[in-house]
């Protein structure tokens, strides 16, 4: 499936049904008819050009007497090669208001904390705002989180946000013991109301939350997260830390293959308690010895686990700066990596034994959708754990295509699309024009297609195409080989012009 032009169709009804007609040019003896030529409407990027991108969004703004968010089009420069969270915050932080809304934050100025404050794992997005932010009232904030949700949420990619001053979850009250939970979109309720309903205080009976849980992903690389609908019938924080940590023992809801290690409460050997020492308020988790052997056998490293514990705990639970872990007499006051995409083998250490969700940040992982060859002649959409920031990028894409399947992919039994000897290197480069990511590519890619049966060059080229095209704003693919357009690569591919995804060749 792709774009052709009308004149092009009319030429090739014109070549092959001289009935109706057209007189077509008589080919040469022993030529090969071939289709006409596509219309070249981009230019190969020698190297990975600007990916960039306008489009329409809304950004939610406070109503001048701050009992609605209104919706205030705007026209955003946003990316291909990365997710648009980041933008949408800036944008969002940074307007005026106008004659109807005012400021986010109203006379406070808000930013955020940090190139890095905006995480994406999963539908969940984790917004962390500078120290500023510590200056609006409880309900101001819950104003704020909510903008955020509405305006992150708009694509439907995202469904939950969550919101952190300086890296710590402040909560929705003085005392820092009443959760905000994650922040979902709500366009019909006005403030008033929703506000009404979150800061109420906690009853004796179970009250829900929705909470961001981090669990180790299949890779062993790092944690992935998934948002759920959690009863809390503890109204404090160490009872609070006991459901999060049940919840981490039942495993994941949505995640496919997700180890899990199902003792954790089981394994404690005490209630969490909350200290404050050296100005920091930590969360103490004391284990037994036998989480060792738990985690081995569950197939969790040690540094995986207290990623998943310190996000998921540090994102939910009020006022926490940290957490402190205990495993039989051993304080865990640094911990060596192994297999992660990022920091393997280089030594965390924490001061103090404070854990901080910021000293695991290369941990967080985000699904990537890559396509593979099945046995029946077609292909399968498998989900990867990849870092979140590399979920967005075409040649962090190319990359895992290049690896082939995986161990740890959603999917097994599956088989390569990209010919052997394929390289990194042979992606020249990758730029972006009219909804279409255009790949150039080395003379050795044709190279190393000769030979391929009309299958596997097909399953190939819409490996690619289907797999870039799950990106926001791609809609269409075109390749090119050292700036041009060939005709084919393996002789069954008619490569000029631009390729939209093909759902018809997918299967489970």
């Amino acid at each position: 499936m792709r774009n052709r032009g009308i004149k092009q169709i009319v030429l090739l009804l014109c070549l092959t049904l001289p009935l109706s007609g057209c007189v077509g040019q008589q080919a040469a003896p022993g030529a090969q008819m071939t289709l006409p030529p596509a219309e070249a409407r981009y230019q190969a990027p020698e190297n990975d050009m600007d990916q960039g991108y306008e489009q329409s969004v809304l950004l939610y703004l406070p109503s001048l007497e701050g009992t609605q968010l209104l919706a205030v089009p705007a026209s955003a420069s946003l990316s291909a090669a990365r997710h648009s969270a980041q933008t949408l915050c800036e944008m969002l932080l940074s307007q005026p208001g106008g004659a109807a809304t005012q400021p986010l934050g109203g006379e406070v100025a808000l930013s955020l904390a940090g190139t890095d404050a905006v995480e994406v794992s999963g539908q969940v997005a984790t917004v962390s705002l500078s120290a500023s932010a510590l200056r609006l009232s409880h309900e101001e904030l819950y104003a704020v989180g909510q903008a955020l949700a509405n305006t992150l949420c708009q694509f439907g990619d995202l469904q939950y946000v969550n919101v952190l001053i300086a890296g710590v979850q402040p909560g929705l009250n003085v005392a820092a013991t009443l959760p905000a939970g994650a922040f979902q979109p709500n366009t019909r309720e006005d403030l008033s109301t929703l506000w009404a309903r979150a800061g109420a205080p906690l009853t004796a009976g179970r009250r829900s939350f929705t909470a961001a849980l981090y669990f180790p992903a299949p890779s062993g690389k790092g944690i992935l997260c998934e948002a759920r609908s959690l009863s809390f019938s503890a109204q404090d924080i160490p009872g609070m830390a006991v459901t999060l940590l049940e919840a981490l023992s039942a495993g994941a809801e949505q995640l496919p293959n997700v180890p899990v290690c199902a003792q954790l409460r089981g394994l404690l050997t005490g209630l969490p308690s909350l200290q404050e020492t050296g100005g920091a308020r930590r969360l103490q988790l004391r284990f037994s010895e036998e989480l060792n052997a738990a985690l081995i056998n569950a197939g969790i490293t040690r540094s995986v686990m207290m990623a998943s514990l310190t996000y998921t705990l540090t994102t939910f639970l009020p006022g926490i700066d940290g957490i402190e872990v205990m495993i039989g007499s051993e304080a865990i006051t640094s911990l060596t990596p192994s297999g992660t995409y990022s920091g393997a083998g280089e030594q965390i250490s924490f001061a103090d034994g404070l854990m901080r969700r910021r000293d695991f940040s290369g941990f967080l992982l985000s699904e990537c959708a890559l396509y593979f060859a099945n046995g029946n002649g077609g292909l399968t959409r498998v989900l990867r754990p990849v870092p979140f920031y590399e979920a967005h990028s075409p040649r962090a894409l190319f990359q895992q295509l290049l690896l082939g399947p995986q161990p740890f992919d959603s999917v097994s039994g599956l088989e390569a699309v990209l010919p052997q000897g394929m390289r990194s290197a042979d992606l020249l480069g990758v730029s972006y024009a009219q909804q279409t990511l255009i790949l150039n590519f080395s003379a050795q890619w044709p190279a190393l297609c000769e030979g391929l049966a009309d299958g596997a060059e097909k399953r190939m080229i819409y490996a690619f195409v289907n797999t870039l095209c799950e990106m926001q704003g791609v809609k269409k693919a075109a390749f090119f080989v050292q700036g041009e357009q060939p005709e084919t690569l393996a002789g069954s591919i008619y490569l000029p012009g631009d390729f939209l995804p093909n759902q018809d060749i997918v299967a489970p």
